[in-house]
């Protein structure tokens, strides 16, 4: 697939242009991104979305707003659907982390990603299972994004944010590399979270064992 749009511009660079020409105080709309940056947008989109869960502490509630957005994405690309969003998720003003400012410094992660990824053994990525697989597992990502985990365990929306961008930049440049480094964190998220869950239960489990004994006995 060809790095650079019709006009010879890279995701980046559009992106960057989009944010220049947008008139001062009005904000982005996800579907405007969308339309405006072709089929690739989708893409675009989504790693932009998991952009602000980078760092190791969680964000919740805002995870699972934007996980949403993510894993409806994912499911209308494995459904082979255009790559828009309902107007409730897609036609609101982009606010609070996605401002003009934020997304602006989203392009120089998008630089960095462009500069990782590039086609490489990409053959079997077009396959439709492969791509029906993939975009499930972006949207199995997404789910894991979405879990409303207390803030205390680290990692718990990096570690699926991490898959989500490295699965999505390697679809969009058909990096046929890259994708095995997406398909590893994944495991590793998926493992980490479940070993996350084990000790919450085992902890919630042992808190209950220890108020209802002190009121039994009480």
């Amino acid at each position: 697939m060809d790095r650079h749009t019709q006009d010879g511009e890279t995701l980046s660079q559009e992106l960057a242009r989009l944010v220049e020409q947008a008139p001062e105080g009005e904000l982005l709309t996800l579907n405007r991104l969308l339309k405006d940056t072709g089929g690739r947008g989708l893409f675009l989109v989504v790693i932009l979305l998991s952009l602000p869960f980078i760092t190791p502490i969680p964000l919740p509630g805002v995870s699972t707003v934007l996980g949403l957005v993510i894993g409806v994405l994912a499911v209308r690309l494995a459904m082979g659907l255009p790559p828009r969003l309902p107007k409730a998720l897609g036609e609101r003003s982009l606010e609070g982390g996605f401002t003009r400012k934020v997304v602006s410094a989203s392009v120089k992660m998008l630089s960095v990603i462009e500069k990782l990824a590039r086609p490489r053994r990409s053959v079997w990525l077009t396959w439709s299972a492969v791509r029906f697989a993939n975009a499930l597992l972006v949207a199995l990502m997404a789910f894991l994004l979405m879990l409303p985990f207390p803030p205390f365990p680290p990692f718990t929306n990096s570690l699926p944010a991490y898959s989500i961008i490295l699965l999505a930049a390697s679809m969009m440049e058909e990096d046929g590399l890259l994708i095995w480094v997406g398909y590893a964190v994944s495991v590793g998220t998926a493992i980490y979270l479940m070993v996350i869950l084990h000790v919450l239960e085992a902890a919630f489990q042992r808190i209950y064992q220890w108020l209802f004994g002190v009121l039994l006995l009480g």
